[in-house]
């Protein structure tokens, strides 16, 4: 977490986690409006995995930022797969 209270900032940086239900521990406590989550699908979560963190565990970021992706060949999620997983589960508008 990085909060910066003096502008009602609060950013969860997943790093290269998979998802995990204590996200929801995570959103409670903190409540963060900003957060970046990998997309990969190698090394941490891919876009569905995701996608169903922002749906069951993180609720509350208004702003969903994907990250670690197309880096390594091996890395092989996409945004526009993440976009599609928010969509298909019915997460939109982040």
């Amino acid at each position: 977490m990085i909060t910066i209270p003096d502008h009602n900032i609060a950013i969860y940086h997943a790093g290269d986690t998979n998802v995990f239900s204590d996200m929801k521990l995570i959103d409670e406590l903190y409540k963060p409006n900003i957060a970046l989550l990998p997309i990969g699908d190698c090394l941490g979560m891919g876009p569905r995995e995701a996608a169903y963190a922002v749906k069951n565990f993180l609720p509350t970021p208004e702003k969903i930022i994907p990250m670690h992706f197309n880096s390594f060949p091996v890395l092989t999620g996409t945004p526009e797969e993440f976009e599609h997983q928010c969509k298909f589960m019915g997460v939109t508008g982040k």
